[in-house]
Formats: structure tokens, sequence, C-alpha cells
């Protein structure tokens, strides 16, 4: 019997064999699929760990989810743990990738506090595109630039704090210019609980979708996490859980070939029918007609 196509699950590859999370690999690397891993990375592949891709010559396109974006020079893009995403075989393009973990972050000085204070992971909310101004390009290259040459350093003393601080900086400073081009009316009081939430929903989305569930998990009546809700992203919180769940659901349908009712019970379904109603009535076709027009 052949063996379902999965997507590839991509935990943290320790390239350098560093003592630490963060890693860094260049574009030459990725054409010559010189990683340390098995997996084709110009094929949908879902990533545990943080990335970001800075491009600094060259234009193209990449593909997060089922979207793609475009990019060029200055463009960073933002992929968070969990997404899936593929390279574009770009012989022109000149980029580098830094990859860290949570564990990257809470280990150093950055904390997970760094996280409540950014929005740029949270791809829910905002694009994972960002397109800095020429007059800031060259400034974010020196940093980028600061954080390779350390992370090759012959004298390892203080490396990972000085990663990390710079790392920091690169980040925040990334968030200031997207809070300026970007308008954001997220709520500051309500948003660590809602970070919470988010972080249950990606524990526990494909096996509980019920309002009542999360809002238990949290000490929350529905009504207050109905609140939370509206008062960060505007809507309720039963369309948010329909939301993330079917992307989990498209993702499963362009990146697998797992049959329908393999895809119905992974998401939570115990009936495939059920799972195509509830799909139809979300997304407006069928998972099968989505299937083949993506």
């Amino acid at each position: 019997m052949k063996k379902a196509k999965q997507i590839p699950e991509i935990n943290f590859p320790n390239r350098q064999k560093k003592d630490f999370e963060f890693g860094v690999v260049t574009n030459y690397e990725v054409l010559r699929d010189n990683l340390p891993t098995t997996h084709n990375p110009f094929r949908p592949h879902r990533v545990h760990f943080y990335v970001i891709l800075f491009i600094t010559e060259g234009a193209g396109w990449h593909f997060i989810d089922f979207k793609k974006y475009p990019y060029q020079r200055g463009s960073v893009i933002f992929i968070a743990k969990g997404q899936v995403h593929a390279f574009e075989k770009n012989l022109n393009r000149k980029a580098t990738f830094f990859s860290f973990t949570e564990k990257f972050l809470n280990k150093s000085n950055l904390g997970s506090n760094l996280m409540q204070q950014i929005n740029l992971y949270n791809y829910h909310l905002y694009s994972p595109l960002l397109q800095l101004a020429a007059a800031k390009i060259e400034f974010f290259e020196t940093i980028a630039r600061r954080i390779t040459d350390e992370f090759y350093a012959q004298d390892d003393f203080a490396t990972e704090e000085i990663i990390s601080s710079m790392l920091k900086i690169f980040l925040l400073l990334a968030e200031r210019i997207r809070k300026e081009t970007v308008y954001d009316s997220t709520p500051t009081p309500h948003y660590p609980t809602f970070l919470v939430f988010q972080g249950l929903l990606e524990k526990h989305l494909l096996t509980n979708r019920k309002v009542q569930y999360y809002a238990q998990l949290m000490n929350l009546s529905t009504r207050q996490l109905n609140r939370i809700t509206h008062a960060v992203i505007h809507k309720p919180t039963k369309q948010y859980i329909d939301e993330r769940l079917i992307m989990e659901m498209k993702r499963f349908l362009m990146n697998t070939d797992l049959s329908i009712k393999e895809i119905a019970y992974q998401t939570g379904f115990d009936e495939p029918t059920n799972f195509v109603k509830y799909f139809k009535k979300e997304v407006g076709m069928t998972p099968s007609a989505f299937r083949k027009t993506y």
C-alpha cells in the first residue's frame, strides 16, 4: 500500500553544532540543497522554529501557506513557528536566512516578553512581509552582517549574548517600521491574553474547536473570551477558531495527498460528510474542488 505524502515537519537544524538554537543559512546553501535535512526546500514544509528571510538583492516570490508574497531588495519575511512555506529557485536572489527557536529567546535576555511586544510573527493579524524603505536597507544589512560574522567567528566568547542582542535590535526596529507603515489597532491591555489563547489553539485546534473549551482552559467565561477577541481582532471567538481550522484544512488539502476522509479525521471530524459540509460552508466550495483549483 502506497504511503500517503505528508507535509515534512522540520525541527530546528543545528548545522554548526552550537550550544544554542540559532542558525544562519545563505541563499547559496539553499540553491545547492546544502542543508542538513532530507526535505526538499522548494516543496512545502512546516517549520517548528522562527525564520527571518532578509533579501538583499533580486526579486521573486516566497510561498507561505497557500499564498505567495513578492519580494525585492530590502524585503524582510517573517515565518512563524508552525507555518508551511517553500523557497523559490532564484539564482539572482541574494539573501540571508536566520532561524531560531523559542528556547533561544527564553534562554537569552530577549525573553518571551519580546514576542508580546511585536506582531511580526502574528500572521493571523498582519502580513509576514515587511518592505524596508531604501534609506533603512543599509542599516539592516549592517546588523545582519554583524550577526552572521558573530555566528561564524572563531572566538566564541559571549557569542550567544551578542547574537541575541543584535537579533533583538533587528526585530524591534522592524516592529517599529511595521507600526509606522501599518495601522495597528491592537489594544495593549488585551493582547497578552489573546496571545495565550492563540497558544492554546496551536496545541488543541485539531481536537477541539469549541469556544467554551478554551474559555475554561483560561479560567474565563465565553463572554470574556469573546470580549478579548473582539477587542484585538474585531471578530467573535468562534469565527477566529473557524478561520484557523480552515487554514489547517487547506494546508492538508494543498500539501498532502491524504484522502478527504483522512483529512476529516486529522482535523477532528468523526464523519467525513460533516467535514465536507463544514468546509463548503466556510470556503464556498467542496474540499475536492478546492484541491483541484489550487
